[in-house]
């Protein structure tokens, strides 16, 4: 895959994963939404390095993630407080029974 065809997919995911229109993202980093979605189908020739920091930052990731190769993968950040331990145990044990029931 190519870094712009990489970028395509990424910034597709990551937007689709936050809950974001192409609309939505354009809005808050101040572009058009044809642009995010010639950006999302690789026929944007060149995206600034100040839009794609605004573009990471609305996304909450790092840069180099908008241009892993291949991630098979949705980020996740948890925060633990004495609140909420038990239901990230509970969640964390259900994603163990998923695994479990995938490796049979």
């Amino acid at each position: 895959m190519s870094e712009k065809e990489t970028l395509a997919f990424n910034l597709k995911r990551l937007r689709q994963f936050k809950g974001l229109t192409q609309e939505d993202l354009a809005k808050k980093i101040g572009l058009t939404k044809d642009t995010i979605s010639k950006i999302e189908l690789g026929k944007q020739e060149n995206v600034g390095f100040k839009y794609l920091t605004s573009i990471c930052r609305e996304l909450d990731v790092g840069l180099e993630e908008m241009f892993m190769d291949g991630p098979n993968y949705i980020p996740l950040k948890i925060v633990v407080s004495d609140k909420n331990v038990e239901t990230l145990k509970n969640m964390f044990d259900k994603f163990m029974r998923i695994l479990g029931d995938k490796k049979k």
